[in-house]
This record gives C-alpha cells, structure tokens and sequence, in this order.
C-alpha cells in the first residue's frame, strides 16, 4: 500500500491523508473513493478516521494528519478534491508535477516548496538545500546517502 493524499485539483495542493489509518477508516468502509471527488462534510462526519485510540501509536495522527487535513478540507472544501495516491493526481510524465505542493504532515520537497515556502530563486540555491539535508535510506544493514 502506498500513501493517500486528499488533493485539491483547483489549488494544486495535496495533504497526507494517514496512509493506512485514511485506507481502514475511509476508504475500505466506501466513504472516500480513490480517484474520485470527495465531499468534504462526509469526511469530516467519518468519526471513526477523526478519533483513533488515544496513545503512542497514534500521536503522528493528532499532531500532524489529522490538524493538517481538517485544515485542508476547511479551505478547500468547496473545490475538487479527490483521494488517492500521487500517481491519481500528479503526472510525472510531463511538467504538470511542477504545478503541485504538498501541505501539512511530512512535505514533499516539490519545486513549488522551494519557491513558495523556502523562496528559492536559483537552482543553485536547491542544490545546497538539498545536500546540507542528505536523505538517508536504509537497505537491510547497509547505509546509502543520497544528496
């Protein structure tokens, strides 16, 4: 299973939905449908997705998914918003990708965030961003550094 995104094709902005918690409590029960428009009061009225079990595992919910899509379905909720993964709304196929940011919980460093949120006017200037915050992958007990 990959993330899923509430993504507001009018704005071209996406939020992290949850990952699996936005599948078990959103879509599996036929409440929000991948690639599909979304109404915003049916989601904010799905209270199971609203309030998991209070404790550790669920604290990445409260403080980051949960505030960041309330806020997002309040701004947006009047526009075209779908559900689904990147590849139901973002095209990498073509320059379209550059039209989108991500909002709220764990960003995604697209070209609209270095202009927008960092502003950013050089290339150069993405560049060293990115090599001072070398991403790290972990692959079984080796380390790889990517920058």
């Amino acid at each position: 299973m990959n993330d899923l995104y509430f993504a507001c094709k009018n704005c071209k902005v996406f939020v992290d939905a949850g990952y699996r918690w936005a599948y078990w409590t959103l879509e599996q029960p036929g409440i929000v449908k991948r690639k599909e428009v979304i109404v915003a009061e049916v989601v904010l009225s799905a209270e199971e997705y609203w309030n998991p079990d209070l404790g550790e595992g669920s604290n990445w919910l409260y403080k980051g998914v949960l505030l960041s899509v309330r806020e997002f379905l309040a701004i947006h909720r009047e526009h075209e918003i779908i559900f689904g993964e990147y590849e139901d709304f973002i095209s990498w196929d073509d320059e379209s990708f550059l039209e989108w940011k991500q909002l709220g919980y764990l960003l995604t460093s697209l070209p609209r965030y270095f202009v927008e949120e960092l502003k950013f006017k050089s290339w150069d200037e993405v560049c060293e961003y990115i090599e001072q915050r070398a991403e790290t992958l972990v692959v079984g007990t080796r380390v790889a550094r990517y920058s």
